[in-house]
């Protein structure tokens, strides 16, 4: 039994480590997603006012 645990040990912890990067890509990942949204917003605030201007035009 006690072999079983020593093996199993050092696969949990890779599992561990593996989790936390995992984490922090997802992390990172939400952080560019929001600021596309962000950006993707002012565009099209931006790209509505461009529209107004030419059909005043």
């Amino acid at each position: 039994m006690t072999e079983i645990s020593a093996e199993a040990s050092p696969i949990m912890q890779q599992i561990g480590m593996l989790n936390l990067r995992i984490n922090d890509m997802m992390t990172q990942l939400n952080a560019v997603m929001k600021a596309m949204m962000e950006e993707n917003a002012a565009l099209k605030k931006e790209n509505a006012a461009f529209k107004a201007k030419e059909s005043k035009a």
